[in-house]
Protein backbone atom coordinates (compact mmCIF):
# COMPACT_ATOMS: atom_id res chain seq x y z
CA UNK A 1 0.00 0.00 0.00
CA UNK A 2 1.51 3.65 -1.10
CA UNK A 3 2.08 6.11 1.88
CA UNK A 4 1.45 10.01 2.20
CA UNK A 5 3.08 13.00 4.07
CA UNK A 6 0.80 15.90 4.66
CA UNK A 7 2.57 19.27 3.63
CA UNK A 8 2.09 22.41 5.34
CA UNK A 9 2.39 25.39 2.77
CA UNK A 10 2.16 28.84 3.50
CA UNK A 11 -1.62 29.53 2.44
CA UNK A 12 -2.67 26.55 1.93
CA UNK A 13 -2.11 22.12 1.98
CA UNK A 14 -0.34 20.20 -0.05
CA UNK A 15 0.72 16.10 -0.02
CA UNK A 16 3.50 13.83 -1.35
CA UNK A 17 2.34 10.40 -2.24
CA UNK A 18 4.04 7.74 -3.25
CA UNK A 19 3.43 3.79 -4.57
CA UNK A 20 4.44 1.09 -6.23
CA UNK A 21 2.08 1.26 -9.19
CA UNK A 22 0.25 3.67 -10.82
CA UNK A 23 -3.00 2.69 -9.34
CA UNK A 24 -2.18 2.39 -6.06
CA UNK A 25 -0.89 6.10 -6.66
CA UNK A 26 -4.31 7.23 -7.37
CA UNK A 27 -5.48 5.51 -4.32
CA UNK A 28 -2.92 6.76 -2.06
CA UNK A 29 -3.80 10.47 -3.38
CA UNK A 30 -7.17 10.17 -2.93
CA UNK A 31 -7.09 8.45 0.44
CA UNK A 32 -4.50 11.73 1.71
CA UNK A 33 -6.60 14.38 0.05
CA UNK A 34 -9.41 13.40 2.37
CA UNK A 35 -7.07 12.70 5.57
CA UNK A 36 -6.35 16.72 4.94
CA UNK A 37 -9.78 17.38 6.16
CA UNK A 38 -11.00 14.47 8.82
CA UNK A 39 -9.91 11.16 9.94
CA UNK A 40 -11.91 9.01 6.93
CA UNK A 41 -11.34 5.58 9.29
CA UNK A 42 -13.83 6.86 11.70
CA UNK A 43 -16.54 6.74 9.14
CA UNK A 44 -16.25 3.28 7.80
CA UNK A 45 -18.34 3.06 3.96
CA UNK A 46 -21.67 1.53 3.17
CA UNK A 47 -22.14 2.32 -0.35
CA UNK A 48 -19.93 2.00 -3.57
CA UNK A 49 -19.94 3.86 -6.81
CA UNK A 50 -18.10 3.46 -10.02
CA UNK A 51 -15.84 6.80 -11.25
CA UNK A 52 -14.42 6.45 -14.95
CA UNK A 53 -11.98 9.63 -16.10
CA UNK A 54 -10.45 10.18 -19.03
CA UNK A 55 -7.65 12.84 -19.76
CA UNK A 56 -4.88 13.78 -22.64
CA UNK A 57 -1.81 13.04 -19.68
CA UNK A 58 -2.09 11.77 -16.63
CA UNK A 59 -1.04 14.51 -14.17
CA UNK A 60 -4.34 15.66 -15.42
CA UNK A 61 -6.24 12.66 -14.90
CA UNK A 62 -4.53 13.05 -11.44
CA UNK A 63 -6.20 16.16 -10.74
CA UNK A 64 -9.39 15.37 -12.31
CA UNK A 65 -9.67 12.64 -10.11
CA UNK A 66 -9.60 14.60 -7.00
CA UNK A 67 -11.37 17.22 -8.13
CA UNK A 68 -14.04 14.88 -8.71
CA UNK A 69 -13.68 12.91 -5.24
CA UNK A 70 -14.34 16.92 -3.60
CA UNK A 71 -17.43 17.44 -6.27
CA UNK A 72 -18.72 14.34 -4.68
CA UNK A 73 -17.95 15.07 -1.55
CA UNK A 74 -19.69 18.73 -1.41
CA UNK A 75 -22.40 18.34 -3.59
CA UNK A 76 -23.80 14.69 -2.64
CA UNK A 77 -22.21 14.44 0.75
CA UNK A 78 -20.05 11.28 -0.30
CA UNK A 79 -17.76 10.66 2.13
CA UNK A 80 -14.79 8.23 0.31
CA UNK A 81 -12.37 6.34 2.38
CA UNK A 82 -11.88 2.94 0.56
CA UNK A 83 -11.47 2.65 -3.58
CA UNK A 84 -10.90 -0.75 -5.13
CA UNK A 85 -10.53 -2.02 -8.92
CA UNK A 86 -8.40 0.82 -9.63
CA UNK A 87 -7.17 0.93 -13.11
CA UNK A 88 -5.19 3.38 -14.68
CA UNK A 89 -4.34 2.87 -18.75
CA UNK A 90 -3.24 4.81 -21.55
CA UNK A 91 -5.86 4.10 -24.61
CA UNK A 92 -4.94 5.89 -28.20
CA UNK A 93 -3.01 8.57 -26.57
CA UNK A 94 -5.50 9.42 -23.41
CA UNK A 95 -5.17 8.24 -20.26
CA UNK A 96 -8.19 6.56 -18.47
CA UNK A 97 -9.26 5.84 -14.93
CA UNK A 98 -12.00 3.32 -14.20
CA UNK A 99 -12.44 2.81 -9.95
CA UNK A 100 -14.63 1.84 -7.50
CA UNK A 101 -14.80 4.10 -4.50
CA UNK A 102 -16.47 3.68 -1.44
CA UNK A 103 -17.96 6.38 0.55
CA UNK A 104 -20.11 7.09 3.49
CA UNK A 105 -23.47 9.25 3.23
CA UNK A 106 -22.61 11.94 5.95
CA UNK A 107 -23.46 15.97 6.34
CA UNK A 108 -21.06 18.05 6.89
CA UNK A 109 -21.95 19.11 10.34
CA UNK A 110 -22.27 15.34 11.28
CA UNK A 111 -17.87 15.17 10.69
CA UNK A 112 -15.42 15.94 12.90
CA UNK A 113 -12.87 18.19 11.38
CA UNK A 114 -8.59 18.05 11.58
CA UNK A 115 -8.86 20.85 9.45
CA UNK A 116 -10.47 23.45 6.73
CA UNK A 117 -12.76 21.94 3.68
CA UNK A 118 -10.55 21.06 0.57
CA UNK A 119 -11.96 23.68 -2.35
CA UNK A 120 -10.03 22.18 -5.19
CA UNK A 121 -6.93 20.34 -6.01
CA UNK A 122 -4.60 22.76 -7.89
CA UNK A 123 -2.01 22.43 -10.50
CA UNK A 124 0.93 24.78 -8.82
CA UNK A 125 3.53 22.84 -7.42
CA UNK A 126 1.43 19.26 -9.35
CA UNK A 127 4.66 16.80 -9.93
CA UNK A 128 3.94 13.34 -11.11
CA UNK A 129 6.89 11.11 -11.87
CA UNK A 130 8.06 7.50 -11.90
CA UNK A 131 11.74 6.62 -10.99
CA UNK A 132 13.19 3.21 -11.28
CA UNK A 133 11.24 2.04 -8.19
CA UNK A 134 8.61 4.33 -6.87
CA UNK A 135 5.69 6.90 -8.84
CA UNK A 136 5.41 9.59 -6.62
CA UNK A 137 3.20 12.90 -6.56
CA UNK A 138 3.05 16.11 -4.84
CA UNK A 139 -0.03 18.45 -5.34
CA UNK A 140 -1.07 21.33 -3.85
CA UNK A 141 -5.03 22.08 -2.67
CA UNK A 142 -6.95 25.24 -2.38
CA UNK A 143 -8.86 25.27 1.61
Amino acid sequence: MGVFQILEHTADKGLEAQASSLPELFETAARGLFRLMIDPDAYPPTETTEIELTAPDLEMLMVKWLNELVYQFEVHHRLFSRYSAVCVEEQGGRWRLRAQAHYRPIEPQQLEWDGAPVKSVTYHGLRLERDSELWRLRFFVDV
